[in-house]
């Protein structure tokens, strides 16, 4: 018996569109906000930027009065005592400032990297991973140049609507500046402390080693607030621009089918 084909399977069969593409990037993680880190940096910094002042204003009266300037005296009048005193506490508290505010700066850069693929950054042209830009300030060298970049590679992936830009945007001025300022406000402390434990410095010298250093540091501090603010300023705007949907991918059309 021979069979034949009916009228409906030589119909060709409906066309169906090729499934929409996803890159990972598609589905973008959950923003999580470092404002709070930053604001919590600002207020450490401005903290540190107060008592270098008060470190300079206390080797100011080194020069104005003499008789404060002990180096090899021993300590028996009251006003002697009473400056010791506050030279060492606001050394202590400097060095517990200055720590507090090296954690939570790092906290907030690994946080702040970490929202950048929430941006529409794809991870594969992220230079430095957020353990690498942390952790390129403890290594010897390293800890020159790195940091820097992976700062500056963070401000400018962060900035708002950065896809439609032609070429990456290069940060402000005052980041090289700040860059600067922190290195020579390293070194200036590091042989600073040394000659000063070692006690190779005379009074003279070490009051005015000691007004130089914490100008470094309030300009250094000062500096390091507006490049936080700067990249916070940048995230929070991308941010609200993910919340509002203008960089959030669309919910996926139903496959078309074509005509029959």
């Amino acid at each position: 018996m021979q069979l034949h084909r009916s009228d409906s399977n030589e119909r060709t069969l409906p066309l169906i569109s090729s499934p929409p593409h996803y890159t990972p990037e598609t589905f973008r993680p959950g923003y999580a906000s470092a404002h709070s880190r930053a604001r919590i940096v600002t207020v450490l910094l401005t903290a540190s930027a107060v008592l270098s002042l008060g470190s300079i204003l206390l080797s100011a009266l080194q020069f104005v009065f003499p008789k404060l300037a002990f180096a090899e005296e021993e300590i028996n009048e009251p006003e002697l005592l009473v400056f010791g005193l506050l030279l060492l506490g606001v050394g202590l508290i400097q060095i517990a400032v200055y720590i507090a505010t090296i954690v939570v700066f790092l906290m907030w850069l690994y946080r702040s990297y970490e929202n950048l693929p929430s941006f529409g950054v794809h991870r594969n042209s992220i230079q430095y991973s957020s353990g690498w830009a942390v952790g390129s300030f403890f290594i010897p060298f390293v800890n020159l140049i790195i940091p820097y970049r992976a700062v500056k590679e963070l401000w400018s992936k962060s900035v708002p609507n950065r896809l439609e830009m032609f070429s990456e945007p290069e940060p402000p001025g005052f980041f090289p500046l700040w860059w600067a300022a922190w290195l020579l406000s390293n070194f200036a402390n590091n042989v600073y402390m040394r000659l000063a434990w070692n006690e190779q410095l005379n009074p003279e010298v070490d009051a005015t080693l000691g007004m130089l250093t914490g100008m470094l540091d309030i300009v250094s501090a000062v500096l390091a607030i507006m490049v936080v603010r700067a990249i916070d300023k940048q995230q929070e705007v991308s941010a609200s621009l993910v919340t509002r949907g203008s960089m959030s991918p669309s919910i996926p059309p139903p496959p078309n089918f074509g005509p029959a």
